[in-house]
């Protein structure tokens, strides 16, 4: 760490710093953030708290350092153990942990460690809304076997500001309570079995006398509410804020810190928080859903990351992850260059948030795997060139600089090089803090290899957005608003949700009207609304839901909410609860953040009509019965990069789950005929036993109901085997109907 002294003098001496330490000599590969805490050897700050560059957890009184681990199977555990490091989730290989802060460079020299990356800080994906669910098909039953309600479906939410006594954590008769359990992530207390951390709040009577989470901050209830809340209050006949799945099983995961602390939520967390829910309907012996409304830009937006790693090894039948695709719709923070030898260099402006109060912001460059790039930074004051930091290539290093504007003041940037990350691909991250008024130009350049940039920054637990700029310089590029879903949404197993307007026009409970009928109108895609694709080029979002404008519950103990505070306009109704006395309203909010738990709601509708449905399964039934209407306009086969497959449609997708779940595998068990295996990766084999010498038709459907196969089989008399291969028709469920003699016999098969 260099002091200030001499920092300003080399700054006035040269006009600019460049140091280069390669923080890892041998181990495991990490993470920009990680070689940046090793580089500055956990430094403390001013007021003799840990960074605030960092995440920590307390835990029993002694600072950890949060991450993701990529193992391999020479890990070393007893090693691990002895260095006190906590492990949490083991998602395959895939690792929470929890490092103590002053053994991490101990840590990185274990063998059987691929990668580590300590936490990254996310944010809320929250502005406001309220949106008629379109279930009420589903919840009277009408033309279904019966009534959907998401009786005996887990539904987790991962998410902070949960009232845990709001009455629509209650049955729609306001007497039954339906939270089962409660992980405290940030609260000193009792861990969960096989946690380190946090606080579990293991029965109702726990739950409700914990009251909430945080106040000041009421998200999570609202979402919990739009995916699972009763509405008891919201109108006479409890109906009014009803939620999707109201009959559903809870469990709540609260991730906000600690604000005396910089304890901010990172992907470890969540991937815990995932597990846990699993774990306890697994104990139950009941399928989950679990809702993520956070996010953030960085990372490699293609299904890569550890987190989106670990996700993908969490979940299956009957385990679903669904997340909001993110706000960053009408933000210009993503650059993306083809590199040729006649076209070797991208230049942009770095311009910064003007909410956030101070010039910061990181910017993530990834590349093509075993391609290479070099990326500098210059000063501009207008249009002159001032100082630069030269060329950086790909070196493993982190580079910490110190540029001086023509004022005197100084843009100090961290570059931080990875040559091949966890993934493979080659990264460059950069983390800046500019106190000149200088303009700062970032420049890339290759000779081969596409190289994709996003932007963003956290603090406070929310996402502040400059842009990249051409800034008038004719060979300069602006930025565009193409894959700005969150790196989460990218998780292949993800259903990632897009947001459209369903409503913009209420009354407040003070009779004050709200309109944005000028910002967006009913039916179309909410302007903040991410857009895709993941940097792979395929499909995200996957699927659109009502996220402008919902009405939910709110947190009683949040007082922003209150007559005279801020958001008290957005407040619709109130109701004095007969249990306690206390006072418990519904109001708007907007944003994906509410179009996921839409979503999630009617997955977990989808799933009590079929329980065993698996992530891809969950994706077809939604993109074939998706609402394409004039808004949306007519689709490609393989989607939209704003809507994905559509807007979706509960009714149609839980009634097609319905069916497709009583397809049996054997329809007719007297015909002998047996499809294996199932699920399979689209070659498969039907045995059958023949009493004659026969003809039989096959023919293979999609859940569409187009034909994909048809074949005669000549078989004879016992037993017949014949190989399939409909892996040219992707993934999905298909139907193969078996014309004999003897009869008909219909096969659900799944293709994964």
């Amino acid at each position: 760490m260099i002091r200030k002294s001499i920092l300003l003098l080399l700054v006035v001496l040269f006009g600019q710093g460049l140091f280069a330490q390669n923080v890892q000599q041998d181990g495991a590969k990490l993470s920009p953030l990680t070689k940046k805490y090793l580089l500055e050897s956990g430094k403390k700050g001013a007021n003799g708290v840990l960074s605030k560059e960092f995440i920590y957890k307390k835990i029993a009184g002694n600072y950890y350092l949060s991450a993701i681990l990529k193992v391999n199977e020479s890990i070393d555990a007893a090693a691990v153990s002895d260095l006190h490091v906590l492990v949490g989730t083991k998602a395959g290989n895939i690792w929470t942990a929890q490092i103590p802060f002053d053994k991490l460079g101990a840590f990185t020299k274990l063998k059987g460690i691929d990668y580590i990356q300590l936490d990254e800080p996310v944010f809320l994906s929250l502005d406001s809304a309220r949106h008629d669910t379109h279930v009420d098909s589903v919840h009277k039953g009408y033309n279904l076997p019966q009534a959907y309600t998401g009786k005996n479906i887990v539904v987790g939410i991962i998410d902070a500001g949960f009232d845990y006594t709001h009455p629509t954590m209650m049955d729609t008769t306001g007497t039954r309570y339906r939270v089962k359990k409660v992980w405290e992530q940030k609260t000193s207390g009792t861990p969960p079995s096989g946690y380190s951390y946090g606080n579990e709040l293991p029965d109702s009577s726990a739950i409700w006398q914990g009251e909430n989470d945080i106040s000041l901050f009421s998200h999570g209830t609202h979402v919990t509410g739009i995916a699972a809340g009763s509405g008891v209050g919201s109108s006479a006949d409890n109906h009014r804020f009803r939620g999707c799945a109201f009959e559903s099983d809870i469990v709540l995961v609260g991730i906000r810190p600690d604000t005396n602390e910089w304890t901010s939520t990172g992907v470890s967390s969540i991937i815990d928080g995932m597990a846990y829910i699993f774990n306890y309907a697994t104990s139950v012996g009941k399928p989950a859903v679990v809702n993520l409304s956070w996010g953030c830009s960085m990372g490699p937006h293609d299904g890569s990351s550890l987190f989106s790693q670990a996700v993908d090894n969490l979940t299956g039948p009957g385990r679903i992850f669904v997340c909001a695709a993110g706000n960053n719709g009408a933000d210009n923070i993503h650059l993306k260059k083809i590199f040729r030898t006649s076209d070797t260099l991208l230049e942009s402006f770095v311009t910064f948030s003007s909410l956030l109060g101070s010039r910061r912001t990181w910017v993530d460059a990834w590349g093509q795997a075993s391609k290479s790039f070099c990326a500098s930074v210059t000063l501009y004051s207008g249009n002159t060139v001032g100082n630069t930091t030269g060329f950086i290539c790909l070196d493993d290093s982190i580079h910490t600089l110190y540029l001086r504007g023509v004022a005197g003041d100084t843009c100090f940037v961290t570059i931080t090089t990875s040559a091949s990350d966890f993934n493979g691909k080659p990264r460059i991250f950069f983390d800046f803090y500019s106190k000149t008024s200088d303009r700062i130009m970032i420049k890339f350049k290759s000779t081969d290899g596409t190289v994709n940039v996003w932007m963003g920054y956290v603090k406070d637990y929310e996402g502040y957005y400059g842009s990249f700029s051409a800034g008038g310089q004719v060979l300069a590029t602006t930025g565009n608003r193409d894959m700005t879903i969150s790196d989460f949404s990218s998780t292949h197993s993800a259903i990632g949700v897009a947001a459209y307007a369903s409503k913009v026009n209420y009354m407040s409970i003070d009779g004050a009207p709200t309109s944005y009928s000028t910002y967006v109108s009913e039916g179309k895609l909410a302007p903040f609304s991410s857009h895709g694709p993941d940097a792979d080029s395929a499909t995200k979002p996957d699927i659109a839901a009502p996220g402008l404008i919902l009405g939910s519950g709110i947190n009683s103990y949040d007082t922003t909410y209150n007559t005279g505070g801020p958001y008290r306009s957005d407040v619709i109704t109130c109701y004095t609860s007969p249990i306690n006395g206390r006072n418990y309203c519904y109001a708007m909010m907007m944003g994906t953040s509410m179009a996921s738990p839409m979503t999630t709601g009617i997955v977990a509708l989808m799933l009590e009509a079929d329980p065993l449905l698996s992530p891809e399964l969950v994706k077809d039934l939604i993109w074939s019965t998706a609402i394409r209407d004039t808004f949306t306009g007519t689709l490609p086969a393989t989607g939209s990069f704003l809507w994905g497959y559509g807007k979706i449609n509960a009714y149609a997708a839980v009634k097609k789950a319905w069916q497709t779940a009583n397809v049996n595998n054997i329809a007719n068990e007297e015909m002998n005929f047996m499809i294996y295996p199932n699920p399979n990766h689209g070659n498969f084999a039907i045995d059958y036993i023949s009493e004659m010498n026969d003809a039989i038709s096959i023919s293979i459907y999609d859940l569409c109901g187009r034909l994909v196969c048809a074949d005669k089989w000549m078989v004879g008399k016992g037993y017949n085997n014949r190989k399939f291969d409909v892996s040219a028709f992707g993934k999905g469920i298909y139907f193969a109907k078996i014309v004999a003699t003897r009869g008909d016999s219909m096969f659900k098969m799944v293709v994964e």
